[in-house]
């Protein structure tokens, strides 16, 4: 009779671990939803936070924190804007279709390329002493709802 109870609390086990997988995933699938297909704002205003030697973006998520991890390059970006070396960093973000001029204090972010789930690729412009791309990652959509042709990012 033991063996049998040991494999019955495997089994409640797993199914309660497949549950809480599902639930999460069903959760990120409405943060991604509410991003693609809900109000977009004209400006977004950020904030990052350098913890444990990672930037992450600093915002509800019902998934992994590793997935809200700046990489490719945006850690870089993140380090070069967080002059305080306080470890955080607050911007404000305009997406936007079409190249834009004269926004003073902004500086633009390119799209060279991007996929649905590969992310996108931005080159840096108008960042004196900043000359890397960044990636941006997926979880972008939750935030911005697509990819935006440019980026126009202003240090607060």
């Amino acid at each position: 009779m033991q063996p049998q109870m040991g494999n019955t609390l495997k089994h409640v086990l797993n199914l309660d671990l497949m549950f809480n997988t599902i639930t999460t995933y069903a959760k990120l699938a409405g943060v991604y939803a509410k991003g693609i297909f809900g109000f977009r704002h004209r400006e977004y205003d950020l904030q990052f936070v350098y913890d444990d030697n990672v930037w992450y973006i600093d915002m509800p998520w019902p998934g992994d924190r590793s997935n809200l991890s700046m990489v490719g390059g945006s850690n870089h970006l993140l380090t070069f804007l967080d002059t305080k070396k306080d470890n955080r960093v607050r911007v404000l973000v305009r997406p936007r279709k079409k190249h834009l001029t004269n926004l003073n204090g902004y500086f633009e972010c390119e799209q060279l390329d991007s996929g649905l789930f590969a992310g996108a690729t931005y080159q840096v412009n108008g960042l004196t002493g900043f000359t890397r791309e960044i990636w941006i990652c997926p979880v972008t959509l939750t935030v911005l709802g697509r990819y935006p042709k440019y980026i126009y990012i202003k240090k607060m």
